[in-house]
């Protein structure tokens, strides 16, 4: 048995489904030994290596197993990386196997020659060089416990040529039952610390909880809520902790911070003398650059993460709690006297929150229902809501469809929704929803994207049609970068440089060329019925919806509201 062979009968022990991918020269021993895989593995070929990483980081974040993907040498290597980096930063475990050049060859100037080391050292959490067939089976072993294990992430192992086509004497054959999945080997926190954090909550008046990516990737939302309702507590969520409670909950108050936050939120994070964060990095958008709290305003902080180095990283910490998320507030509910539930202030306190939450969608409504052409974002939204089941797998973009769907959108407990903060990327979500599909081949899939997203993966529409997965995109089109042309409006006196795309192009007639039914949307009334036959339709879907663009119609940014906000003021 060759090396090749080898690694893919590994994979199929690790229960492996799929591996996204692109071929090139020095991957042929790989590809060859995928020709006599079983039927359990299948590759899906991607139209480029970044939208193989991305679909793998899709999959991933919903099957809660590793998402597989790999490419060829020099270029191809390069072009996987920006889907490895996005996983690593929100701690999702994608495995990149990327082929090379033959060791042989090692300093010689070979074609596609390149120190992948040294390239994916950065965005990894581990990274690797197989120089030799007989460490192959530790090596994969160590990828996948690294990858599902503590903070997942993203690792990635080298292939060269002749490795590959090495023959292995005796091989044996060993995955680890608890790396299938993710997270591996949850670590339980330490008694006294968790103690520590409930005296703590028991003593607040106004706690509110943050919970970011952490949360759901530990699938901790039951417990979230049973210690929301104990304790009357709101329970705010960064923007990949989406999904921590179900956002119709009583005490659900949506994504905080600097984008696509409803201002109520943020008014009563700000009003809490108490907070708890959950699995949250406490990074610059989700406390509103470091503003929501203020380190200096006294504000009581207890943290839970898994990852150490992350609990009080950024804010002088009263009690921390290091350990998997879902197993620490489970300790915290059992720390909890019996008599813990408030009785007084539940009332008060949840008819606050639904007041601040009714006038909040009431004063949404107008621009929800509005007739206006180009069609507001917000009317998107409120159709998408009025059409989409309850368990629909939503995959955004970076652009107009983040702080919109973080906003108007009400995901039930669960990974629901995926919108990529590690870097912002655009181009993600059109192969977003490959993965997704396969990962959740029930869900009714809907992929929200940008024309700006549109132009740097417009082929991955190839790939949909080739697997015939019934999903749908949907386009923001306002031709143009709405997110830079915004920020030239406000701070650069609309001084428009490269922001601008061609009005004329026919995006639709595009997406039928690659074999999707291709609509395009330009009146408000024909919107949601557009968006009802594309869910209802067993064939892929693309819908060019022509709508305004953020610059005069502010998505919720926490910083360019109140820029406008000050201009009306000092007017």
């Amino acid at each position: 048995m060759k090396v090749g062979e080898a690694i893919v009968r590994l994979l199929e022990a690790y229960g492996v489904e799929y591996i996204f991918g692109v071929p090139g020269d020095t991957s042929m021993p790989f590809y060859d030994a995928l020709y006599d895989a079983p039927g359990s593995i299948k590759h899906v070929l991607a139209r480029d290596e970044r939208s193989a990483s991305f679909m793998a980081d899709v999959y991933a974040r919903l099957s809660y197993k590793p998402g597989i993907c790999e490419g060829p040498s020099g270029a191809g290597a390069t072009y996987i990386v920006p889907g490895v980096a996005e996983a690593h930063a929100t701690s999702i475990p994608v495995i990149a196997l990327t082929s090379d050049t033959p060791l042989s060859a090692d300093g010689k100037g070979v074609l596609t020659e390149l120190d992948q080391e040294a390239l994916f050292a950065p965005v990894t959490k581990w990274c690797t060089r197989l120089k030799r067939g007989d460490k192959t089976l530790e090596t994969v072993a160590r990828a996948f416990r690294i990858a599902t294990s503590g903070r997942p992430g993203a690792v990635q192992i080298t292939l060269p040529h002749d490795v590959l086509n090495e023959e292995l004497g005796s091989f044996a054959l060993y995955a680890d039952e608890e790396c299938k999945t993710y997270p591996a080997h949850r670590t339980r926190p330490d008694p006294t610390a968790v103690q520590r954090a409930a005296d703590l909550l028991m003593e607040a008046q106004r706690p509110v909880m943050v919970a970011g990516g952490g949360a759901v990737i530990s699938q901790a939302w039951n417990e979230i809520t049973d210690l929301a309702e104990s304790l009357t507590m709101p329970v705010g969520t960064s923007i990949n902790g989406k999904g921590s409670i179900s956002e119709d909950h009583p005490l659900s108050i949506g994504i905080v911070g600097g984008n696509g936050a409803r201002p109520y939120a943020n008014r009563i994070v700000e009003a809490a003398d108490l907070i708890f964060f959950v699995g949250c990095k406490t990074d610059s958008v989700t406390t509103n650059n470091w503003t929501l709290p203020s380190p200096s305003a006294g504000i009581t902080i207890l943290h839970v993460d898994v990852d150490p180095k992350e609990i009080g990283n950024n804010y002088p910490t009263a009690a921390g709690v290091a350990g998997d998320a879902k197993l620490a507030l489970a300790d915290l509910l059992e720390a909890l006297p019996a008599e813990h539930k408030r009785l007084s202030p539940v009332k008060a306190r949840l008819d606050e929150i639904s007041g601040e939450t009714a006038n909040w969608w009431n004063q949404a409504k107008p621009k929800m229902q509005s007739d206006s052409v180009p069609i507001k974002p917000q009317r998107v939204m409120k159709e998408l809501i009025d059409v989409l089941p309850r368990d629909s797998v939503i995959v955004a973009d970076a652009g107009t469809a983040t702080p919109f769907t973080s906003a108007f959108y009400k995901s039930p407990a669960g990974r629901n929704v995926i919108i990529p903060r590690g870097y912002g990327g655009l181009g993600y979500a059109l192969p977003g929803v490959v993965g997704a599909k396969l990962a959740r081949p029930e869900a009714t899939v809907v992929g929200l994207i940008g024309d700006g997203s549109f132009g740097m993966s417009a082929g991955e529409l190839e790939t949909i049609s080739r697997l015939r997965l019934p999903v749908t995109i949907l386009q923001f089109n306002n031709s143009c970068f709405g997110w830079i042309k915004t920020l030239q409006s406000l701070y650069y006196d609309a001084r428009y440089v490269s922001v601008d795309f061609s009005a004329d192009t026919d995006h639709a007639a595009i997406a039928r060329g690659f074999g999707l039914r291709g609509v395009r949307v330009e009146q408000p009334e024909d919107l949601g019925p557009a968006i009802q036959a594309a869910v209802r339709s067993s064939e892929a879907t693309f819908l060019d919806v022509v709508t305004e663009s953020e610059e005069s119609e502010l998505p919720p940014v926490h910083k360019w509201q109140q820029t406008v906000q000050d201009r009306g003021a000092g007017s």
